[in-house]
């Protein structure tokens, strides 16, 4: 195969080619985000084989923090983003350990990183350094603030440049609450989702050019694309966190409300002048489907307290089934606001594959989150989970032309690590 060329086509016969079968990445990440993006890749066939220090990737021992094992043979949190890989352990700051890594890059299409524009300028790898050897390679890079200005080289992490910088910490609670308490992870995962796409169609002109790229895509950037509507909103005079009696959008658009027995009940009435009737209906408050305080998008805005205060009382005076029941029949977008314990029992996610079990050699199983793209033809993605640091290290070497003696002497001067 020619460099940066994805060789293979779509079978048309009996069986179908994953998307990305023939594709191979070299995928030299740490913890979530730029490994979830090769996690994607590996899902759609690509052949991902991650690049670790000898002491491994920092995200593996990070488990017990959440109470998770982590373990060679079960690392729930680390599967997460590092399924579908194989393994191999070098030490990048040796020269030998450089050499291996554009060994396995001479026949590669893709090197995903999230290492910091120092570090990489440090080992070499930069896409300066790389493309004008491998001008066929697409270079998938994610940062935290950007390629340019003074912070371009600061570090961060999806809670600092995603939630913090973006004011999604800040504002998305209430005026009466403290900051957001930011669940890990969950800027990772769309920065990665971004930066898989962006590759994706790299390579698609790769594919009809033979030509690389350098795709970069950066957690704050992701950031303010996720909370996009509001940055817009607040360059006209709109501040946030407010008051619950002054909601975000409308007291009827996503707006929460507790019912009697504690549950907190969402709808969201983005189609207004379709479901302001029926939803005034369910709530037998016939009279205020033509009062002008807020039977509009404009009015309901200017009287939201108001409306606050009639719908929080009327809402607490029933139990969740009760108002579920007359939602559903009038067709009316809702939703029970659930806990994350409750979804790995949620029937929904687990038909549909949002879910997979994974049973480890423990016994244990865990309900693990697959990445959101699903193919009709294709089918279920593989699920291999992790391995040790180095697993497939002595592997890859011979099959990427070393030899025995060679793998052993590497090893023995700790410039590789294998856990075969």
């Amino acid at each position: 195969m020619a460099f940066g060329l994805i060789s293979c086509r779509i079978n048309v016969g009996e069986h179908l080619l994953k998307p990305f079968a023939g594709v191979k990445v070299i995928d030299l990440s740490t913890v979530i985000a730029a490994a979830s993006a090769a996690r994607i890749l590996a899902d759609q066939g690509a052949e991902v084989i991650k690049v670790e220090s000898l002491g491994g990737d920092l995200h593996r021992v990070q488990g017990p923090i959440l109470g998770v094992p982590a373990t060679h043979d079960e690392n729930p949190v680390f599967d997460l983003e590092n399924a579908n890989k194989k393994f191999i352990a070098l030490d990048l700051k040796r020269p030998e350990g450089q050499r291996i890594i554009r060994t396995l890059l001479k026949d590669a299409n893709v090197l995903i990183t999230n290492y910091r524009e120092d570090a990489l300028k440090r080992l070499g790898l930069t896409y300066e350094d790389l493309s004008s050897e491998f001008p066929g390679l697409v270079y998938g890079h994610i940062n935290a603030y950007g390629e340019k200005g003074k912070e371009a080289q600061k570090p961060g992490y999806d809670i600092i440049a995603y939630f913090g910088r973006t004011g999604m910490g800040l504002d998305t609670g209430t005026s009466e609450s403290y900051p957001l308490v930011n669940l890990g992870g969950m800027g990772d995962h769309p920065t990665g989702i971004a930066l898989a796409q962006g590759v994706s169609a790299a390579l698609y002109r790769q594919l009809k050019s033979g030509q690389g790229d350098k795709v970069s895509v950066s957690l704050y950037h992701t950031g303010i694309w996720t909370s996009a509507t509001m940055q817009a909103a607040v360059q006209v005079g709109h501040r946030y966190p407010q008051p619950y009696k002054q909601p975000v959008l409308l007291p009827v658009m996503g707006h929460p409300y507790k019912t009697l027995d504690g549950e907190w009940v969402i709808f969201m009435l983005f189609d207004f002048d379709r479901y302001w009737k029926p939803l005034c209906e369910s709530l037998d408050r016939q009279d205020l489907i033509e009062d002008s305080r807020f039977n509009s998008r404009v009015s309901n805005k200017q009287n939201q307290s108001a409306m606050v205060e009639i719908l929080a009382p009327l809402i607490a005076s029933r139990p969740l089934k009760d108002w579920a029941e007359k939602w559903h029949q009038a067709d009316i977008p809702f939703e029970h606001l659930r806990h994350m314990d409750d979804v790995a029992h949620d029937e929904q996610a687990l038909v549909n594959d949002f879910l997979r079990p994974i049973t480890y050699p423990s016994g244990n199983t865990f309900y693990l989150p697959t990445p959101p793209i699903q193919f009709r033809k294709e089918g279920k993605p593989d699920y291999t989970p992790s391995a040790a640091v180095g697993a497939h290290t002595r592997e890859q070497l011979i099959k990427h032309g070393y030899t025995e003696e060679e793998v052993v002497a590497l090893e023995n001067s700790k410039v590789i690590h294998s856990a075969e």
